[in-house]
């Protein structure tokens, strides 16, 4: 993008946590593009401390969290200001275009799932009493939940993925006639 000499463009400070590799990278991709990279000294050092997990292995919250828009209207799905599968949360990884039926699709699904876990994990959805709530329920209704339950009353490690981006993602990676939806395995 050319800008002519009187015009300044606009620029915006971002704070990110990298590796080296990842900070490498983007050094490279900056210089490649003959952009400005400037890097702001840390103002305080506890900020570079990762996270310790708890005792169940799991991580005290996220790294960082992506607040939410109070000003919109709450998906009842996945309790996010605006719904999680909202264009205002559009990522590069999200599909342009929905797929064919495929028996393979199920692999694809998969994968965007984990993405938008992580998505929801740092709009602190599954730490949510409402979701807790729900959870709970689901593994009260499976006959088998004694096998899957652990640390205790009902916590579990998997986390049930919201209707809204159920639709979603089975819209970008449909199955095929002839096969169901798995739905939720607590295995």
């Amino acid at each position: 993008m050319d800008v002519d000499q009187g015009e300044v463009e606009e620029t915006h400070i971002l704070c990110i946590r990298v590796t080296n590799l990842q900070h490498d990278v983007i050094h490279n991709l900056f210089g490649h593009n003959d952009w400005e990279f400037e890097e702001v000294p840390q103002a305080n050092e506890e900020d570079n401390v990762p996270i310790e997990p708890q005792e169940d292995g799991q991580p005290d919250g996220p790294g960082y969290i992506i607040p939410q828009n109070s000003e919109e209207n709450e998906c009842p799905y996945c309790l996010c200001r605006p719904c999680i599968t909202s264009e205002d949360n559009r990522q590069m990884w999200w599909e342009d275009r929905n797929h064919a039926a495929h028996d393979w699709n199920n692999g694809l699904r998969r994968e965007h799932y984990k993405r938008f876990w992580t998505m929801l994990y740092h709009r602190q959805v599954w730490q949510d009493e409402r979701y807790i709530a729900r959870k709970n329920s689901a593994l009260e209704q499976d006959p088998h939940h004694t096998l899957y339950a652990w640390g205790g009353g009902y916590k579990h490690r998997r986390d049930l993925m919201p209707e809204c981006v159920l639709k979603l993602v089975r819209g970008w990676f449909p199955k095929p006639p002839h096969k169901n939806y798995m739905g939720h395995k607590w295995q």
